[in-house]
């Protein structure tokens, strides 16, 4: 049994986080997704995923899950895959479309329920199969994690810093039931994130809306659940279609559940 308790360096003001014994310490896991234009990056370099998507949250993961979506080569994709395994990067790997069935039946959902959006013409190549392939990445990620929490983050972002936040997130989780999903600010538009939020609680911003796939800190039991079929008429500012964020943000507000983005620490996201 631990609990965790914030320890204040005097001269610095740095927040250091401890788990002391009291109450189990939530284990997470971190999970990425690749496709066609971007497995290279992620596989091929040797600093881009151990370091600026895994390395860079300071964070002992209990597993490194990384989901192949759609690629054209896909045995050098596994080859690449299964090399980050040998080397410790990785602690496993999967073909999304091994699981695609068990995944859509689990979440009560179909393929064909992954429309394209009036915008949709507005966007390369955006189609029904990108909607798919836009959802079956963190929807695997969820349904396969086997952890008490799931980090997931699309393959074009990353940390250019390291940034302790995930053991704050989780205490904040663990003590209020209403805190369901956490991230880091985006592209470091702070002053966006303070805008769209209700207040601010520990060095978090507080919103009481606002979802996106390109990173968030969940808890697994409740994202693992049949609750993406719900789409409401204000998540419209979602482009491109029936999208997997649309889907969460609109599973999260029919529940009142509440946001964290941290305001100390920013990702990177530029569109692969």
């Amino acid at each position: 049994m631990y609990v965790r308790i914030a320890i204040v360096h005097i001269h610095t003001g740095f927040v250091k986080m401890f788990w002391f014994k009291k109450s189990p310490v939530p284990s997470v896991s971190f999970a990425t997704n690749c496709w066609e234009r971007d497995w290279q990056q992620i596989l091929l370099d040797p600093h881009y995923l151990a370091q600026r998507q895994i390395a860079n949250h300071l964070f002992p993961f209990k597993e490194k899950i990384l989901i192949i979506n759609n690629v054209n080569d896909l045995p050098a994709v596994c080859h690449a895959a299964q090399k980050k395994v040998d080397e410790g990067v990785l602690t496993r790997f999967v073909v999304a479309e091994k699981i695609a069935h068990d995944v859509l039946i689990f979440f009560q959902l179909k393929r064909e329920d992954f429309r394209p959006g009036r915008d949709a013409y507005l966007y390369h190549n955006v189609n029904a199969d990108w909607i798919y392939y836009n959802a079956i990445g963190p929807l695997a990620a969820i349904y396969l994690a086997q952890s008490d929490y799931l980090l997931y983050l699309t393959g074009d972002v990353r940390l250019d810093e390291p940034i302790e936040w995930i053991d704050q997130a989780l205490f904040l989780m663990e003590k209020d039931s209403r805190y369901k999903v956490a991230n880091l600010t985006w592209n470091h538009k702070y002053e966006e994130a303070r805008r769209e939020s209700l207040g601010r609680k520990k060095g978090f911003y507080v919103a009481g809306q606002g979802f996106s796939d390109q990173l968030f800190l969940v808890k697994r039991a409740d994202f693992c659940a049949p609750i993406y079929r719900e789409i409401r008429a204000d998540a419209g500012h979602f482009p491109r279609g029936d999208v997997f964020e649309k889907r969460a943000f609109s599973a999260m507000k029919n529940r009142g559940w509440l946001r964290l983005t941290y305001s100390k620490g920013s990702y990177i996201h530029e569109h692969v």
